[in-house]
């Protein structure tokens, strides 16, 4: 049995034409060119968009990507829904979703576009893995669709397979050493997926249901499922006749089936966890070995009988430079995976940073105010005691501390490491809500740890939004050195209770402008 799936969407689990081909036709008519025959444009489903409109007709890159502009100004809002599932594809995924399969999807149409499709049609929660190209035109190869959703899954490992419609499918399974499912009930011209090398071609949903759920063994290029079942008595036997549900009901039968959030079968849910948390624990014993050294060698130092008097007048500095170390030490411990997700620090939309900055800065103030005129800081007995570490530290070492080395150690292994790989499991909204509440339990106080929660929701959503690692990390490091410079000059006390409803409110207001501001100005990169 397969372990994995890997799905294209258009023409293959759903029939795009409608919105795809009146899409192309309006970009071509933009362009000058006039293509009334809806048929002539069927060959743009599959392909990346702006290697079709080369290829079809003779355009320059520049002139692609304006077309590619032109045809979302249509397909966004109207094209994207002018679509329907094949009949029989839901009832498909149940049944692989019950034999345990992971599922994902892999295609080269922008992933926003893809998650909408999905959710329209209720596929979304049939799916571990949803994965698209960028809206920029890049990871808009099929091989590098297909590495993203591999890796997206946590490099799986064993037999997978790459089901699609069109050549690029195929060959982007092949460069992975997937087995290869073409289906003839999509956008293939003649002989297009026996050409490309395809180890079977289902010629219904069934057909591919079948194939699916007994893993395909023979390796015969370009057999159709029907072949393959016919030549069940000679030495390559390929797929089972009939229902694959009577060949297969002991494993989806013979074990738990509770299920995650998105739909995925409970049996790999320990080795989610640990997938998921591990570079929690890299993260925590390698600063925790850090700061066990730091602390022995300064004992080791008051045991001689040295710089005693210094040592206890510096403690707070000390215990600080302790800490930055150790984060340091975390981090260092946390490159080799964090390098391995391939997070990416290129925009993929065009929010400005100053409005994100601006976004970070009014949310860590109104949310501190609001705790402080709500007193939420009397309910915590150990915040007092980290409030008086943190704003003990000189002011410069303070703003290396909590504007540069915290942000950047934490947004490695929250957003990073932990929120990438929670998405490979979760939906994005559980997620952000997960990562943002270990965020806040990570700080070990109940201020802290609703702070973080908010604050991590809000980085969260930055990062999903623009897919720049590079703002959450500016957004966290802006919070921490506005609140902390605040905190640090006023003789009321970190905790901002000094401060009025009025500040609260225009500094939370403020936030919610911030964000209707974004939602209304986000688009595309390459969209004017």
């Amino acid at each position: 049995m397969f372990q994995f799936i890997l799905f294209d969407l258009d023409g293959t689990l759903t029939d795009p034409r409608e919105g795809i081909t009146k899409s192309v036709q309006f970009a071509l008519l933009q362009q000058g060119i006039r293509e009334p025959d809806l048929k002539k444009l069927e060959p743009f489903i599959g392909p990346p968009l702006r290697d079709s409109f080369m290829d079809f007709y003779d355009m320059t890159m520049e002139q692609a990507d304006r077309a590619i502009v032109d045809y979302r100004k249509r397909f966004a809002p109207i094209g994207l829904l002018e679509n329907k599932v094949y009949p029989g594809i839901p009832e498909m995924l149940e049944h692989l979703k019950e034999a345990g399969i992971r599922l994902a999807v892999a295609s080269s149409k922008p992933e926003t576009f893809v998650r909408q499709i999905l959710e329209h049609f209720h596929l979304d929660h049939s799916f571990d893995v949803v994965v698209g190209g960028n809206m920029d035109g890049s990871r808009s190869e099929k091989d590098e669709v297909v590495e993203e959703a591999l890796h997206r899954l946590g490099e799986p490992d064993g037999k997978g397979a790459m089901v699609g419609d069109r050549k690029y499918d195929i060959r982007g399974g092949q460069e992975h050493g997937l087995t290869t499912v073409g289906i003839s009930f999509g956008y293939a011209g003649k002989g297009e997926l026996e050409k490309a090398g395809a180890d079977y071609i289902a010629g219904s949903v069934k057909e591919l249901e079948a194939i699916l759920l007994s893993g395909g063994k023979s390796k015969k290029k370009g057999r159709k499922a029907k072949k393959a079942a016919e030549s069940e008595k000679t030495a390559q036997p390929t797929k089972a006749e009939g229902p694959a549900k009577k060949a297969e009901p002991a494993k989806p039968h013979g074990r738990p089936e509770r299920r995650a959030e998105n739909g995925s079968a409970s049996a790999s849910v320990p080795g989610k966890a640990w997938h998921i948390m591990f570079p929690f624990l890299l993260y925590y014993l390698g600063s925790n070995a850090c700061y066990i050294v730091i602390v022995t060698l300064f004992r080791l130092v008051l045991e001689r009988g040295a710089g005693f008097e210094w040592m206890h007048e510096n403690s707070v500095g000390i215990a600080n430079l302790a800490k930055a170390c150790s984060m340091l030490a975390g981090a260092a411990v946390l490159f080799v995976p964090f390098r391995k997700q391939q997070t990416a620090w290129q925009a993929r939309t065009q929010v400005s940073y100053p409005t994100m900055g601006i976004l970070a800065v009014s949310s860590a103030f109104g949310v501190n105010l609001l705790f402080g005129l709500l007193q939420i800081a009397a309910m915590s007995v150990g915040y007092y005691e980290v409030e008086r570490m943190q704003y003990q530290i000189p002011f410069l070492p303070g703003l290396i501390l909590y504007g540069l080395i915290s942000p950047l150690a934490e947004e490695m292994l929250f957003r990073g490491l932990i929120y990438n790989r929670m998405k490979a499991c979760f939906s994005l909204l559980t997620s952000g809500i997960a990562s943002s509440a270990l965020f806040g339990l990570y700080h070990g106080n109940l201020v802290q740890a609703l702070y973080g929660l908010l604050m991590g929701l809000l980085f969260s959503y930055a990062y999903e939004l623009t897919g720049n690692f590079k703002i959450p990390v500016m957004m966290h490091g802006l919070a921490n050195i506005c609140v902390f410079a605040a905190s640090y000059a006023s003789p009321a006390g970190a905790g901002m209770a000094a401060g009025t409803p009025v500040y609260c409110t225009v500094c939370l207001l403020a936030s919610v402008l911030c964000l209707v501001r974004v939602q209304k100005k986000r688009r595309p990169l390459g969209q004017s």
